[in-house]
């Protein structure tokens, strides 16, 4: 038996040494060296031996040779291919010969691009010669000879042209990389892409690299100052709570202020806040009606297309990005010590507080993402990781994140079917701080303590004052939000023959979202109502479901292009279901949110539970578009959309958004032939109509609920029986009917000096019709006050200038800067009915002193409807011009000395981008201005004056007694607060440095390292804490009393790329 072990072990050690004969690991690394050296380096790193005779041809050849731990078959491959030189491997023993003489064969090969795709119509040209062919829709190429010798030139629109030396190959397979310039750049469009010199609208588009510099929190701020007309404002400064707003080209609505539609992949309502900016490839705006109205009804403010990474051909390749964020205050309001309170008189109350310092901290936010993408021809796949963990200025404001994306693309039945899904999920949590907090603490008297020991909360809870400690509710409430959020989709293609496909893309947007609060029985609140703590839950889920079949037709005829799309897409909109309760006065404090049901409120009648669902709203539309070039000169474009809405009635369900461009490339003409230096040169225009339909579904129908209000019997008594009342829950207008923009576009493209220089300009005007908007009527004969109805219209126009120069570019300088420069005006024409003016926005109390902003037909919006300063009393008292202009006394003041005072709106936004590099490092210096906005500052209305309404124990801004001091009269709606805004900020400052590593050497292919800090500095004659306020909406201009600290942001980031 021992000896048949032995036997088994003997054969089965042979078995395993003879592969390894032939697997052994070999690594050469040799430049320009002769094949004769390379063996001689085999043998002295190996146990392999050659055997040739030395006048073999091609050993003296030089090759160049990287391996490592290959295969010796493989090695030889590699030093041999292309040779006349043969070999047999025998155990470690190499014979090499001279191969036999072969009949030549025919040249042919394959132009693939870097994703693997088949490049059709690449033109491949045998340089010296006037020889060419092009490549077939299998992106095969032939030519009917061998050429051994020969060089390739292989050429097409959108890719590098490259030379390829065939060196005695009969097959040449070639990767065709796509070409930097910017004519040549892909643009996405609604529904199928350009090269951005076959575009006909105004598009602006940024690509991966644009969203990385800078190392912005999300995409939204990345793309902010990067496109002419698009205005994004943070609501709470770079609080990770914060909301953001987003405009495109100026108002569009009187009510709905609708941002522009978002489209992630394709599917229309797509969430920016769950992209991370690595996922994204591309992010392109459609910013004129010609271009968006392909999506009708929703692109009255504008469209964003998103498009993100889809895995690309080849081994797995990682990446991992971390970033590490903190935060220190730039500017905030200058209140008075508690020293500088108590020498202007007021009330000592032993304490020595700074209540900025007491609700901040120094944050620290991390960010980490993993990305991997790889794959074959037939399959490939893109999947990233990322997770975040963010801190806000207050105590008590954060936001964890957690999620992931998942791409894929599968080909089949040789390669006409396609099949593709995006998968992307992110899971946050975060504790909210009140908006107001920062106001709280301006308010609070500086000389009053923070903590009171002998409390039982351990603070000072001022019960009964007209303050609030801030820190005191920080600690004794919390509010947080649970919110998971879901995109997903999936896609089939089928390419039915040469340049049709077609595509079926269902996909859905979703979001599930708990918020809970709670407040301490030791809560202020808690105490005053004599209740012994507060909890409420929120729960809401939201979906919307969007199915898109469209058609795609692309072909040349000779001189002629056609790209053409139709298609039919349905969408059920904002499927919200909402459930609300809460309860108070529990047993046990502490337990927050999560024993609701032992409050004794609920048992007492006193708690309330609420619970909708919204009415379902659906979308049908068919769109059509046809993209026509000739000799790539003149280039038209023509869509038309036809959506109906459920929301509306049965006579204007349906609405019809057609759109029109063309554009001639003037530099293809002829007569330019000579003009070297110019390489494109364009222009553009363009019509289209959108549509906008912002209301609630219900307000065309008739709806019901139950009668909650309290001007009217809610129950009736019948057959001895109270029973409770039903009624309309809304005025039913069935005539309501699509608000329409119709707008116009002119424009300008240029590309000079071989793209040295680049730029464009346009110039447009648009108008609004049939504005939307809650009209007050009579009662009776309405059921409510407020009827929706179409009412009035507002025109806005402006012009945007994009200027890109590469002043430098060498082998190791490069210099590329460009300068943006826009305007907008938007002024309303009518309003509705008998009414022709409406006043907003009213100030806050204590002594509130009205509305500042009047709408009225024929003024442009971003005006303030104020009093006009005219000095200061010898008394103290204000002074105000009346509507002759006469200088009077404010006592005196009336309505109608109010006058339309200054501009909200700059004259001119301007940003300004410069990226330089040398070798492996790079700076990127980015600078934002506007110039001729005013802001208003109420800050300084209500806490820098001395006797303002309330004041008396609030404390103030150091100009109550420095520059205001001798005001003594009460604040006044007029122009002395309404200061010159313009600024100019460096916004952000990025050092870079990329280490490339030789694979050979390597599992990390490059490291990357940058330092970021943004909002460097702020130039600027505003007193307030930052001139850029929000101008979004009908009431732009106004730095509010909510108003949060100016910051500067400091980033480093680290990048290893494998």
């Amino acid at each position: 038996m021992s000896s048949i072990r032995k036997t088994c072990l003997a054969l089965l050690a042979l078995a395993v040494c003879m592969p390894l004969c032939t697997f052994a690991q070999i690594t050469v690394s040799a430049r320009k060296t002769a094949i004769r050296s390379v063996i001689q380096q085999i043998e002295r790193t190996s146990e392999y031996r050659f055997f040739y005779n030395s006048s073999l041809p091609d050993l003296d050849r030089k090759v160049d040779i990287e391996v490592k731990d290959a295969t010796i078959g493989a090695t030889l491959d590699k030093l041999f291919g292309g040779t006349a030189i043969a070999y047999t491997v025998s155990n470690y023993q190499i014979s090499l010969a001279a191969k036999k003489e072969e009949a030549p064969r025919n040249l042919s090969g394959v132009v693939t691009g870097e994703q693997g795709e088949k490049l059709v119509g690449v033109t491949v040209i045998v340089k010296g010669t006037g020889k060419a062919c092009a490549t077939n829709v299998e992106g095969q190429f032939a030519f009917g000879e061998p050429l051994p010798n020969a060089t390739l030139i292989v050429q097409s629109i959108g890719y590098k042209t490259q030379e390829v030396p065939v060196q005695g190959r009969t097959s040449v397979d070639i990767v065709l990389r796509e070409e930097s310039l910017q004519l040549d750049d892909v643009v996405v469009i609604g529904y199928g892409t350009l090269d951005k010199r076959e575009l006909t609208s105004s598009v602006t588009s940024l690509k991966n690299s644009d969203l990385l510099a800078g190392n912005t929190a999300s995409p939204l701020q990345a793309i902010a100052g990067k496109v002419p007309g698009l205005n994004i404002v943070s609501a709470s400064g770079t609080d990770p709570n914060s909301s953001i707003s987003i405009q495109l080209r100026g108002a569009n609505s009187i009510k709905s202020e609708q941002g522009p539609l978002i489209v992630v992949d394709g599917i229309p309502g797509g969430n920016m806040n769950i992209l991370q900016k690595e996922d994204i490839v591309s992010i392109d705006v459609l910013k004129d009606a010609s271009a968006g109205a392909i999506y009708g009804t929703r692109a009255s403010g504008g469209v964003i297309l998103v498009t993100t990474r889809m895995g690309q051909i080849g081994a797995p390749a990682v990446s991992y990005t971390g970033e590490f964020t903190t935060e220190t205050v730039r500017r905030k309001a200058e209140v008075l010590s508690a020293d500088e309170w108590i020498a202007h008189g007021q009330a000592d109350r032993g304490g020595r507080t700074d209540w900025f310092d007491a609700i901040t901290r120094t944050p620290f936010t991390q960010r980490h993402i993993v990305t991997m993408s790889g794959g074959t021809k037939n399959f490939s796949a893109y999947a990233s990781l990322f997770y975040k963990n963010a801190q806000g200025m207050t105590i008590r404001s954060d936001k964890r994140e957690i999620g992931g994306r998942f791409n894929f693309k599968f080909l089949t039945l040789n390669d006409r079917l396609e099949l593709s899904g995006r998968l992307n999920y992110v899971d946050s949590k975060a504790n909210i701080a009140p908006s107001s907090i920062f106001r709280d603490a301006m308010n609070l008297n500086p000389t009053i303590p923070v903590y009171n020991p002998d409390d039982p909360s351990g603070y000072k809870i001022l019960e009964g004052e007209g303050e609030w400690n801030p820190v005191a509710v920080l600690a004794l409430s919390e509010n947080a939000d649970h919110t998971a959020r879901l995109q997903a989709d999936i896609s089939a293609k089928l390419n039915i023959y040469d340049g049709l496909s077609t595509t079926l893309t269902v996909g859905t947007v979703g979001t599930s979202a708990n918020k809970a609060y709670w407040e301490s029985a030791l809560h202020r609140r808690s105490r005053e109502m004599a209740r012994n703590g507060y909890a409420e839950q929120k729960w809401s889920t939201q979906n919307t479901e969007s199915l898109e079949w469209i058609f795609n037709y692309n072909k040349l005829f000779g001189a002629h292009s056609i790209k053409a799309v139709a298609g039919y897409s349905y969408q059920r909109l904002g499927r919200k279901e909402r459930f609300e309760g809460d309860n108070a006065n529990f047993s046990v404090d502490g337990t927050k949110w999560y024993n609701m049901g032992e409050g004794t409120w609920l048992k007492e009648g006193r708690s309330s539970i609420y619970s909708h669902k919204d009415p379902l709203e659906t979308l049908v539309a068919y769109f059509a578009r046809i993209n026509y070039s000739y000799a790539d000169r003149y280039l038209l474009s023509v869509s038309a959309r036809y959506e109906g809405s459920s929301k509306f009635g049965a006579n204007n369900r349906y609405g019809w958004f057609p759109a029109v461009s063309a554009a001639w490339r003037i530099s293809n003409e002829s007569f330019m032939k000579d003009v070297k230096w110019i390489d494109d040169l364009r222009v553009r225009f363009g019509y289209g109509r959108t549509g906008n339909g912002w209301f609630s579904p219900g307000v065309t129908t008739r709806m019901y609920k139950y009668d909650t209000s309290s001007s009217v019997v809610r129950t009736w008594y019948f057959n001895g029986a109270w029973s409770s009342v039903y009624g309309l829950a809304r005025n039913v207008n069935p005539d309501l009917q699509w608000e329409t923009k119709d707008e116009y576009n002119f424009g300008v493209d240029f590309q000079v000096l071989k793209g040295r220089l680049s730029g464009k300009l346009d110039v447009y005007k648009r108008k609004v019709d049939n504005m939307i908007y809650d009209i007050s009527v009579s009662q009776p004969p309405a059921v409510y006050d407020k009827t929706t109805m179409n009412v009035g219209s507002m025109e806005n126009n402006g012009f945007e200038i994009e200027l890109t120069g590469v002043p430098v570019s060498t082998k190791d300088w490069n210099y590329t800067t460009s300068l943006q420069i826009s305007r907008n005006r938007t002024r309303l024409i009518t309003l509705w009915g008998s009414q022709t003016v409406f006043d907003d926005y009213d100030f806050p109390t204590p002594g509130s002193p009205g509305k500042a902003v009047r709408l009225a037909p024929g003024e442009d919006i971003g005006r303030f409807y104020i009093w006009k300063y005219a000095g200061i009393a010898d008394d103290g008292s204000w002074l105000l011009y009346d509507k002759d202009n006469n200088i009077i006394p404010a006592a005196q003041k009336t309505p109608e000395d109010k006058r339309f005072i200054g501009q909200a709106m700059p004259d001119v936004i301007l940003s300004w981008d410069n990226n330089i590099s040398w070798k492996n490092f790079d700076l990127s210096l980015f600078f934002r201005s506007w110039i001729g906005n005013d802001v208003f500052n109420m800050t300084e209305m209500y806490h820098g004056l001395q006797s303002a309404s309330g004041q008396n124990t609030r404390n103030r801004l150091k100009t109550a007694f420095g520059r205001n001091a001798n005001i003594t009269g009460e604040k006044e709606l007029c122009d002395y607060f309404l200061e010159d805004g313009s600024f100019l900020k460096l916004d952000a400052a990025t050092l870079g440095y990329t280490l490339r590593i030789p694979s050979i050497k390597s599992y990390i292919r490059s490291i990357r390292f940058t330092f970021t800090a943004r909002n460097v500095f702020c130039l600027t004659k505003y007193r307030g804490i930052d001139p850029e306020v929000n101008t979004n909406g009908l009431t732009p201009g106004f730095e509010g009393l909510e108003v949060w600290p100016s910051t500067r942001v400091f980033t480093f980031g680290i990048t290893l790329n494998l």
